[in-house]
């Protein structure tokens, strides 16, 4: 094979790494470090010709292909044992165009690029005068690439008014296993786009380019965060809980977690942070059901929602070894049992690193979208939780995984059984029903179409009919 990566190495822009090659270890170090797996060959894509000569190259050579953007992926599926890795992360430009509110985004970019282009460089006034900026439903973390983030689903800020980052697909550029590329709208391959809008990491090919809908967003919001000690949780989830439960306000969007402040070395606390799209005298209606429980740190006022995104945006330092669990709340049983269960769990917490996390979910414009209008299937769930353990040494990796587990067993009972696919959890027995439910059967006839020969596979990949 040495001689077919010369060959490669020679016509790519990019760069090539082998195992015997100074950088290998670097470029295969995943968000998650406990993710040993050692492929082959890692192709550092520059352009969509390279992704092209790769997938060719590994078709050659019959190996594995994954594809890897920020190395974010949880389980970590972005490499392939023996294989070739497609790394598109340095594929990172952005085109915004004002006329039509798109924006056309290689699959590398963060949403930082986006925003900053979209929202910051470009100005506009509604008819009220009120000025606003582009913004689609983008991830607080700046080192998730877009593509990764909006092909699983994409809960942002912005997606309860505004709908999920794969319902702000318009259009993809594919590359797939004959090297060929694909232009993927409505018109053109409705169907790979539908399947692309939620499970687009599950083995069609390589997405090189993405459009997006932009939405208009005010240039000053209402954001920021509230930090309570962990003896107040209790009193702050039921309250929480409450200002959402029967409501049809989908301008107040508001994130929960349990973890330490500041991290890795502090207290436990409770933090709840977001934003509200309205006005002042709005936002303090809306949140003072929160703030009548005096939290000891109330962060919340007037900025930007690029600013927020930045401010929030404080990054785990990547490399550290990971273990996810967690999954959606079914209806009715975000209950006292299951706030006591969540908040005893965590004060077992092994390292200040790992935190438990709620993301709200359904409701407004996201469950505004039928199941079956995207591969995305889970519309309705209010709340999720994500329980993310998070450690250096090796000496903390058995109850760092002890602890994530156990919280999943605290938790079973309030669970529906359905799992964010972006937040994958490898030992997941009945993943296909948990990512994608009754739109799986759907997915299988998209995959025969597009990649018969099982070209893009991983252990969770979308199995062939």
């Amino acid at each position: 094979m040495r001689a077919d990566v010369e060959s490669l190495r020679k016509a790519f822009r990019g760069t090539v790494f082998t195992p015997a090659d100074a950088g290998y270890e670097d470029a295969r170090v995943l968000f998650n470090r406990d993710v040993r797996t050692r492929p082959a060959v890692l192709c550092r894509c520059a352009g969509t010709d390279d992704v092209t000569r790769a997938v060719r190259f590994a078709r050659d050579a019959g190996l594995p292909i994954a594809v890897r953007g920020g190395g974010h992926h949880a389980a970590g599926f972005s490499l392939a044992a023996g294989g070739v890795v497609i790394d598109v992360g340095g594929m990172r430009a952005v085109t915004f165009d004002a006329r039509g509110a798109t924006a056309v985004v290689e699959a590398g970019a963060g949403w930082r690029d986006v925003d900053r282009l979209s929202y910051v460089d470009f100005t506009g006034t509604a008819a009220d005068g009120t000025p606003f900026g582009y913004a689609a439903p983008g991830g607080e973390c700046p080192t998730v690439s877009n593509a990764g983030y909006s092909l699983g689903g994409g809960y942002g800020l912005l997606g309860r008014r505004f709908g999920l980052a794969c319902d702000h697909i318009v259009a993809a550029e594919l590359v797939d296993a004959q090297g060929r590329t694909l232009h993927v709208t409505e018109d053109e391959h409705p169907d790979l786009l539908w399947a692309l809008r939620g499970a687009g990491g599950a083995g069609f090919g390589v997405v090189t380019r993405l459009t997006y809908r932009l939405d208009p967003v005010p240039k000053t919001v209402h954001g920021g965060f509230l930090v309570w000690p962990l003896a107040r949780a209790e009193a702050v989830l039921h309250t929480y809980r409450d200002l959402y439960v029967g409501s049809d306000d989908d301008r107040l969007s508001l994130y929960l977690a349990l973890t330490t402040d500041p991290y890795p070395h502090g207290e436990p606390v409770l933090f709840v942070y977001g934003l509200y799209l309205g006005s002042a005298g709005e936002a303090a209606a809306a949140l003072a059901p929160l703030r009548a429980l005096k939290p000891a740190v109330d962060a919340f006022g007037p900025t930007s929602y690029e600013q927020l995104q930045r401010d929030l945006a404080e990054e785990i330092p990547y490399g550290l070894r990971s273990r996810w669990q967690g999954g959606y709340f079914a209806d009715g049983t975000f209950s006292d049992a299951a706030f006591a269960a969540i908040v005893d769990r965590f004060r077992q917490l092994p390292t200040g690193w790992s935190m438990a996390r709620f993301d709200l979910l359904g409701g407004g414009a996201i469950g505004r979208v039928p199941p079956d209008a995207t591969a995305f299937v889970h519309r309705w769930a209010l709340f999720a939780i994500s329980v993310i353990a998070l450690w250096e040494r090796d000496e903390d990796t058995e109850a760092c995984v002890a602890w994530a587990d156990g919280y999943e067993d605290a938790l079973r009972g309030h669970l529906s059984g359905e799992v964010y696919q972006n937040y994958a959890q490898a030992g997941l027995a009945d993943w296909s029903a948990a990512y994608y439910g009754a739109n799986y059967p759907r997915l299988r006839q998209v995959k025969r179409r597009y990649d018969p020969d099982d070209a893009f596979r991983h252990p969770q990949s979308i199995r062939l009919p």
